[in-house]
């Protein structure tokens, strides 16, 4: 029996030894804690049984005195306040009688007798006094006074004879519960005693099958940590977890040098990888910087700049202030395409680009498009730098692939504040036809083909360059078809 008992405990799973330790512990403690809370709450309820019979049958004791006193008092003045009282007091009584303990089975016999005994004659010398008050108050027959007394004390007699049975009984159930209770320290500390052997047995089955095998594991894991795979394979008796964990510690053992030399390799080609994708990164800022010079190149800057400032002339001789104005316009953005050759300029320049370029734009479309812009207060545009041509792609865009397709027309926003975290945050803002979903999921996950695709190289030239210029800094776009498009740069500056 101890044979199958010791088999069937080493296949066990550890997860079900544990269970089955907790379960003895949890046991344990409930059948203690059962036992006394039953042992206590029934001493607690016996006694509170005892003492609320008790109660009430002192109760009805003092509510029939105070009854006959305020008949007496009713009696001699005959007031209508006594009168009040006295019915007061009468009602209190019956109430006080009525809460009596009436069940035969509870009670007992001669309770149960005695209890029925005080109802009765309270009932018969209620209804006599009711029939005879008034002529007892007339004086018009004496004797009916003194039977009414008559009757008072024989009620008495009867109250005190059912406290004094009710207090008889509760002591010697009293007695009973006491000696129960006087028993409960020994059957405590039996059970206590009981108990404490059964979990001490079951936690050492417990270690035993658990706790050194994994103690035998872990001193051959620091041997092997300090290269040492000579020591002997560990040996165990379990058939569970445990016993499939050395099985396979034992193997692991066996092929770790080669393991070794392996890791070795991987962390040589790990950091030939790391080395690439350095490289690689090095390559795209290099294309990135090639693709802003493209921008730059698209066109010959020197030769349209000197050719605009000679129109620029005669408009002003001929006095044509309006072509005059726009080809200044065009003329400072060639001048800023040509000077700009640094990576970084003012957001201030950035800004008096966007608004001579939104200009050129207003006078092409007419009153289709309206140019808003909301700089806010305490932006010191002036001391910060950002990236040169990092604006003018973005309303580009916002003009050529969203209000242009509109036949209304629509607006583009251009605003500058600082969010409650104190990034830079520079958003444009049309109203024009939106961008599908799709293609929107694409362009803030940062897939350049998909947004190349849709708003040409310039989104993705400015998505790149954000990315990688500046530490938690992002570009998102967020866009309803029909409804407009925002593009919102966060740079924490």
């Amino acid at each position: 029996m101890m044979n199958l008992f010791k088999d069937m405990w080493l296949r066990m799973p550890i997860e079900k030894k544990n269970r089955v330790y907790s379960i003895t512990i949890i046991g344990m403690v409930l059948i203690i804690g059962v036992f006394n809370l039953f042992v206590v709450i029934g001493s607690i309820k016996g006694l509170g049984l005892i003492l609320s019979d008790l109660s009430k049958c002192e109760n009805v004791q003092t509510a029939f005195e105070d009854e006959n006193d305020a008949l007496e008092k009713y009696l001699h003045s005959g007031l209508e306040e006594t009168k009040q009282n006295y019915e007061s007091a009468c009602v209190h009584t019956r109430a006080c009688i009525n809460r009596l303990p009436y069940t035969y089975s509870k009670i007992g016999a001669e309770r149960f007798a005695r209890t029925w005994r005080v109802m009765n004659a309270y009932d018969y010398y209620n209804n006599y006094r009711k029939e005879h008050l008034q002529e007892i108050i007339s004086g018009e027959s004496p004797q009916q006074l003194y039977d009414l007394y008559d009757m008072q004390s024989d009620i008495s007699t009867y109250v005190q004879d059912l406290t004094k049975i009710t207090v008889q009984e509760g002591s010697i159930s009293y007695e009973d519960r006491v000696t129960v209770i006087d028993k409960l320290p020994i059957m405590l500390i039996f059970i206590t005693i009981l108990a404490l052997f059964i979990t001490i047995g079951v936690g050492r089955i417990l270690t035993y099958t658990v706790m050194h095998p994994i103690k035998k594991i872990a001193d051959n894991a620091r041997s092997i940590s300090e290269n040492n795979f000579d020591t002997e394979d560990i040996t165990v008796s379990n058939k569970d977890e445990l016993g499939e964990l050395v099985y396979t510690f034992n193997n692991m053992k066996h092929t770790m040098s080669d393991h070794i030399n392996t890791l070795h390799e991987n962390q040589r080609l790990t950091d030939q990888i790391h080395k690439d994708e350095v490289e690689k990164i090095e390559m795209e800022r290099q294309l990135n910087v090639a693709q802003l010079q493209l921008l730059q190149s698209q066109i010959n800057p020197h030769f349209l700049f000197n050719t605009l400032n000679m129109i620029s002339g005669m408009a002003e001789l001929e006095s044509a202030e309006t072509t005059q104005k726009m080809i200044n316009s065009l003329s400072h953005l060639f001048r800023y395409n040509l000077k700009t050759t640094d990576h970084y300029v003012s957001l201030s320049q950035e800004i008096k680009i966007i608004d001579d370029y939104m200009y050129l734009q207003k006078m092409r479309f007419g009153a289709r498009l309206e140019y808003n812009k909301e700089i806010e207060e305490g932006v010191d545009t002036d001391g910060i730098s950002v990236p040169a041509f990092l604006l003018q792609p973005l309303v580009e865009n916002s003009i050529i692939h969203g209000i242009s397709s509109k036949e209304e027309g629509g607006s583009v926003s251009l605003m500058v504040y600082r969010d409650g975290e104190g990034k830079l945050i520079i958003e444009v803002k049309d109203t024009g036809v939106g961008i599908p979903q799709d293609v929107l999921a694409s362009i803030n996950s940062g897939d350049s083909e998909s947004s190349d695709d849709h708003a040409g190289i310039g989104l993705s030239n400015v998505y790149k360059r954000i990315i990688g210029l500046y530490d938690n800094s992002d570009v998102k776009v967020e866009s309803i078809e029909d409804k407009g498009t925002t593009v919102k740069i966060c740079i924490r500056y």
